[in-house]
């Protein structure tokens, strides 16, 4: 039980630095990400606030009725194809700094990492330590292709966007596979 808590606590390491590597010294983090352009945002901000009153994920076009017809579903199909199409993900009520973010972040890999050196802790040692590392990094691609292409597909997440998180997941999952690997190990 120490090497998982250990292997949790140096995999999760591993994962929040090779996040910021990724998101501040290299261009995945921001890959297929835009601002709204200054001149709008006003008139944006604006509306949304008017409209939108809680925390939520808003999809636009929406579709009033969770049981609709057959008639309301191809009416939204053509507003769907007529454009354009969407989702915004709104906090009227922001709060929250950037250590607390920093400090979350770190327990999600850290509890992330955990179930990861569960996994490998049960792959014999014989399999050898780059063939472990690679298991791991294949469940962080695992992660990716289970939210990033889900994402993609439904929600018209930019295709650089996707990309760059599989890339992401896959090196830090790797990277974190050779601490656990090395640590968690018959």
């Amino acid at each position: 039980m120490k090497r998982v808590i250990l292997g949790g606590l140096l995999g999760g390491l591993v994962l929040f630095v090779w996040g910021a590597i990724s998101h501040m010294a290299l261009p995945l983090g921001e890959a297929g990400v835009r601002s709204m352009p200054s001149s709008l945002e006003p008139a944006v901000l604006t509306a949304m606030k008017t409209a939108m009153n809680e925390r939520a994920i808003y999809i636009f076009p929406g579709m009033e009725s969770h049981s609709p017809t057959e008639a309301e579903q191809k009416a939204w199909q053509e507003k769907y194809n007529a454009g354009p199409a969407g989702i915004v993900v709104f906090n009227p009520t922001p709060r929250g700094n950037f250590g607390r973010w920093l400090g979350v972040e770190f327990v999600g890999n850290v509890l992330a990492a955990l179930m990861a050196a569960i996994v490998i802790l049960h792959v014999p040692g014989s399999v050898g330590l780059g063939k472990r590392a690679l298991l791991v990094g294949l469940l962080g691609l695992l992660e990716g292709f289970d939210i990033d292409v889900s994402q993609w597909n439904w929600y018209s997440f930019p295709t650089t966007y996707m990309l760059a998180q599989l890339v992401d997941h896959l090196v830090g999952w790797f990277l974190a596979g050779l601490v656990l690997a090395r640590i968690c190990r018959e």
